[in-house]
């Protein structure tokens, strides 16, 4: 059981992600980005982010998907994307936030998506608040999702796959199979999931570790699936959220 929201301060949450309290939002609907080097800042964008170019930058602004697309997603030949203090809200029905390859995620608060993010390959998301997933028919809900995809960092991010109002811990914070390699999970808080750290039978994995994360106790089966699997290190610098004990699955 993790406190009030009020005492997490030590991790991401509602006051030290998304658009900060000083922004000005102008209202805008979709946007195709094919500019290399392109800012976007403090913009209030109803609809979608599709990145073609290398090198953009999304800053201080909200992204509210208007159906069933991602709200941010990149495309050939985007690369190094970065998304910094926005607000991502999925509205109930977008399959994920952000989706695929080649971006970092820092300060985001992204909520209401089927799943958080859907991490491609050279990928990393920092500092930021991942929260009230969206249920819907035959949905699995992770925070974060990693499908055949490498060099990817998570590191001090607030993943809660649980869903306090309903008693619904969803499926994961994070999910991964069915190949993924060099990836670095630390200084995580983590709540709720079937397991926290979904782990597939088939998983072809190597250069995985989890180390420095804090974990609530509000999943239904355990806290990683397969934690010996080869290709992962568990630390025991992986500790309870309640305790500060070692979390020796």
């Amino acid at each position: 059981m993790l406190p009030p929201l009020a005492s997490l301060t030590r991790w991401p949450g509602p006051d030290s992600t998304g658009v900060p309290a000083d922004a000005t939002l102008t209202p805008s609907g979709s946007l195709e980005l094919h500019e290399d080097g392109q800012v976007v800042t403090d913009l209030d964008i109803t609809g979608r982010v599709s990145v073609h170019a290398r090198d953009v930058t999304i800053r201080r602004s909200r992204i509210t998907s208007d159906g069933v697309t991602f709200p941010i997603r990149t495309f050939s030949p985007a690369a190094n994307l970065v998304v910094e203090d926005v607000e991502i809200d999925g509205g109930g029905a977008a399959p994920a936030g952000v989706c695929l390859d080649d971006y970092t995620l820092r300060r985001v608060n992204l909520h209401h998506v089927q799943d958080g993010a859907w991490l491609g390959s050279r990928v990393t998301v920092v500092d930021s608040w991942i929260h009230d997933l969206a249920r819907v028919p035959d949905s699995h809900n992770d925070c974060l999702r990693v499908t055949g995809a490498g060099d990817i960092v998570i590191r001090h991010n607030r993943l809660d796959a649980y869903r306090p109002g309903v008693a619904d811990p969803t499926n994961s914070c994070l999910a991964l199979g069915p190949a993924v390699h060099n990836l670095r999970f630390e200084d995580n808080l983590c709540d709720g999931g079937l397991y926290s750290i979904g782990v597939r039978p088939d998983l072809a994995a190597s250069a995985i570790v989890f180390r420095g994360n804090v974990f609530g106790r509000r999943y239904r089966m355990g806290i990683i699936a397969r934690p010996r699997h080869p290709g992962i290190r568990w630390d025991r610098s992986n500790v309870w959220f309640d305790s500060g004990e070692p979390v020796l699955p």
